[in-house]
């Protein structure tokens, strides 16, 4: 890791999935033109999904990326044991070939990631008929797949490395399945019968509080001022004694023996504000806003690495820079309004006072592309 090189190009811009639907329906124009001129622009692994996800038109978006002359950004992921890092790279490669290659991997790796997402998707009203018990059992069963892929494909690997990852493979099943049955377990006590149950909705009626409240709230500390709103109606029994432990971000919720990075934290508060209420997605009970809720919650995890998000959201744009004030993520966050066919940044233009935001600390792959200026 500390052969490859410190990205030292151009400061950084993330653009959320409905930018680049603007510039597949209407062009780049002078807006777009004007971002290539001043920004390195990225995309990530979330962005490759959305766009296979919109099943006939994957070569416009792709084009479009490609035209912007668009860099994939990852996070950096050790080996043996699947470990989630705070590095991400940055490369210099063809869109269509990071796409094939993802589909690829999705379908070798997608199966888990969408079991991972079934218990949020049941605490958003859907899953209707289904218990926690029987998503914890498709659960354990993907992942149980995964280890056992990651063994197989460990076979041509010296014997002290493949004896590394099996033991890393058994104890990280038994984590996670002690983890499953922990929640379950703590749920079961206060819910008799998941089958029904909308976890959304039963929390913000046990509390008395919901968008209507919330979305009064202004900056600057929408957080604290968020946490100061529920902690006089929280009762005892739930054991919230803090702002960290009601947004779930003191301990990596599942393996609290490693470290909970900061682009984790992103994803678990943005999701925590959406079902808490604050400028929340609407109708996340129907898969297909629910898919569209998680992939918001991956472009600002993910964009925290840039130097600049844009998006067209409005409801994205307020919950992103609420978690990034209080997180101390110095990323700008801009919204962008079309109006008269013209494209504006609200708050401010683009101007070259962009160029003087310190670039975020992150490394890039050695390409045939240099990212040096």
């Amino acid at each position: 890791m500390d052969s490859i090189p410190q990205y030292s190009g151009k400061p950084t811009l993330y653009l959320d999935q409905n930018i680049l639907d603007l510039f597949v329906k209407n062009g780049m124009g002078s807006f777009g033109r004007k971002l290539m001129d001043k920004f390195q622009i990225v995309y990530s692994d979330e962005t490759l999904k959305e766009v296979r996800r919109s099943t006939g038109y994957e070569n416009d978006f792709l084009n479009i990326i490609k035209d912007l002359g668009s860099c994939h950004l990852k996070i950096v992921v050790e080996q043996p044991g699947f470990i989630i890092t705070d590095k991400a790279t940055i490369t210099s490669r063809d869109v269509f070939e990071a796409f094939e290659e993802y589909c690829s991997n999705d379908n070798e790796y997608g199966n888990i990631e969408n079991s991972m997402n079934q218990w949020l998707f049941k605490f958003s009203g859907g899953r209707s008929g289904d218990s926690i018990s029987d998503i914890h059992d498709e659960q354990v069963a993907a992942f149980s797949q995964l280890m056992g892929g990651m063994l197989d494909n460990a076979d041509e690997l010296p014997d002290e490395m493949r004896g590394q990852i099996k033991e890393y493979s058994k104890s990280m099943m038994e984590q996670f399945k002690s983890t499953l049955q922990e929640i379950e377990n703590t749920m079961s006590k206060d819910i008799p019968d998941t089958k029904e149950w909308n976890g959304i909705k039963s929390y913000r009626e046990s509390v008395g509080i919901g968008p209507k409240e919330l979305n009064n709230i202004e900056p600057p500390k929408v957080i604290e001022k968020i946490w100061d709103t529920f902690k006089a109606r929280l009762s005892e029994n739930d054991q919230i004694n803090s702002l960290e432990d009601f947004f779930q971000i003191r301990i990596n919720p599942i393996y609290p023996d490693r470290p909970y990075h900061q682009h984790q934290k992103i994803a678990g508060m943005y999701n925590m504000l959406n079902t808490i209420g604050y400028f929340p997605d609407s109708k996340v009970h129907k898969e297909r806003r629910f898919v569209a809720a998680m992939s918001d919650n991956s472009h600002a995890s993910m964009a925290s690495f840039c130097n600049l998000l844009l998006s067209r959201d409005e409801n994205f744009v307020k919950k992103v820079r609420a978690v990034y004030e209080y997180l101390g993520v110095p990323t700008e966050v801009k919204l962008v309004t079309v109006s008269n066919a013209t494209i504006r940044c609200t708050r401010s233009q683009l101007r070259s006072t962009f160029f003087v935001v310190s670039l975020r600390s992150f490394t890039t792959k050695k390409c045939s592309t240099t990212l040096a200026r």
